[in-house]
């Protein structure tokens, strides 16, 4: 995307591109830094930074047009990163829509969220924490969600929840919707579910966004990349999950879109832009 274009989208704070931040201060629990990144499409520049948000890490894209301390706001891309990955899934598969972000004058962020604990509340209490500590820094008014696999549990328990305010949408791609419905299929706990409530059924239960009534969706924005029945994804089956989740929320949804692809369980490429160009309609 252009410049041009990234002015007509309302994403974060616009202006002149900054100039290199090589002494900018640290951030609270910042742990490393690299500077004066240049993004692969838009050529602009960020720091890409690890910090500890209370003993849970998180990776940050922070654009240099986006200056601390300022009542100007801003807007963030939470992503949501598969089981047995963590924070610096931003550093690999989300690396490229993480800079298309940048791009936006929009910051990047993925939390550890305790590594594969879904939505326990080691989980749930990182990403409430991650959310007072960046809204502390900056002036966070848009906030957009964006899932892949089973990232997608806490990212719809955190909108059906409100774990975060000023919500704009949920991007999934491939992702869980139903821990209970992946307890029951995964009987080998391969997805570690099991592990993150110690076989508990009814903890699973007790925090399984299938289980969020259709209500506090109403206004929601979702959308849904699932592959077609030609070409199963029988990791995250859709029709019990992705599916599963715009088929509740549709009656009182602002927008519940569903797209498909031929790629199974893999992100299809044209996801990045695609997501771009979704949480562009959101912002408007």
């Amino acid at each position: 995307m252009s410049s041009a274009g990234a002015a007509t989208l309302g994403f974060g704070a616009l202006g002149a591109p900054a100039a290199f931040a090589a002494t900018a201060p640290k951030l609270p629990g910042e742990v490393s830094r690299v500077s004066n990144v240049l993004t692969q499409k838009g050529r602009k520049l960020y720091d890409n930074i690890e910090v500890d948000i209370g003993g849970d890490r998180a990776r940050l894209f922070i654009p240099q047009t986006i200056s601390r301390n300022t009542t100007a706001s801003v807007g963030a891309v939470w992503f949501y990163h598969a089981a047995s990955s963590s924070h610096n899934a931003l550093n690999g598969g989300f690396k490229y829509p993480g800079e298309l972000v940048v791009d936006q004058n929009t910051i990047a962020i993925c939390i550890n969220a305790g590594g594969t604990q879904y939505t326990n509340s080691i989980a749930t209490t990182a990403q409430k924490n991650a959310w007072t500590y960046l809204n502390s820094l900056y002036t966070v008014r848009r906030n957009f969600l964006r899932a892949t696999s089973f990232g997608g549990s806490l990212a719809c328990y955190t909108y059906g929840k409100k774990l975060i305010p000023y919500i704009r949408g949920l991007y999934m791609v491939n992702a869980l919707y139903d821990n209970e419905w992946l307890y029951a299929y995964d009987t080998k706990n391969q997805a570690h579910v099991g592990d993150a409530y110690d076989n508990n059924q009814t903890l699973i239960k007790g925090t399984n966004p299938a289980r969020i009534s259709a209500t506090p969706w109403t206004n929601s924005r979702v959308k849904v990349l699932v592959s077609d029945d030609a070409h199963p994804d029988n990791v995250v089956i859709p029709s019990k999950n992705g599916l599963a989740l715009i088929n509740k929320i549709k009656p009182v949804a602002a927008d519940a879109q569903v797209m498909y692809h031929t790629l199974a369980h893999e992100t299809p490429g044209f996801a990045h832009t695609d997501m771009m160009k979704t949480f562009a309609q959101w912002s408007a």
